[in-house]
């Protein structure tokens, strides 16, 4: 059973509060500025160049039997059962979007 809004609505919770089966909950916490900022300081330090290095000398020590080298390879290329790391890319298509909607609606 659900619980009701005031408005009558279903809240998509169940009697206890928890979220109901079939709910998808909420859009989650927005990325925090601090995240952004390492992110940015991160990617004017090590450039495309930079990166390409690491990623040949990884993959030389995952051919050569280094099974951190594979792992972390592996987490990049196919990913993690549990999950991933926050991507510049994934920030950077958030903030074009942003970016966007601003440009939509009349903002600056």
């Amino acid at each position: 059973m659900t619980n009701h809004r005031l408005d009558g609505t279903e809240s998509g919770r169940t009697a206890a509060g928890k979220f109901a089966p079939g709910n998808p909950g909420g859009p989650g916490r927005p990325r925090r500025a601090t995240e952004r900022q390492y992110l940015a300081a991160l990617s004017e330090v090590c450039t495309p160049d930079h990166w390409a290095a690491i990623v040949a000398s990884a993959v030389r020590n995952a051919i050569a039997g280094d099974r951190f080298a594979r792992e972390w390879l592996a987490a990049y290329l196919v990913g993690t059962p549990e999950g991933s790391a926050l991507s510049l890319h994934t920030l950077a298509v958030e903030d074009e979007d942003v970016e966007d909607e601003d440009a939509d609606q009349g903002h600056a």
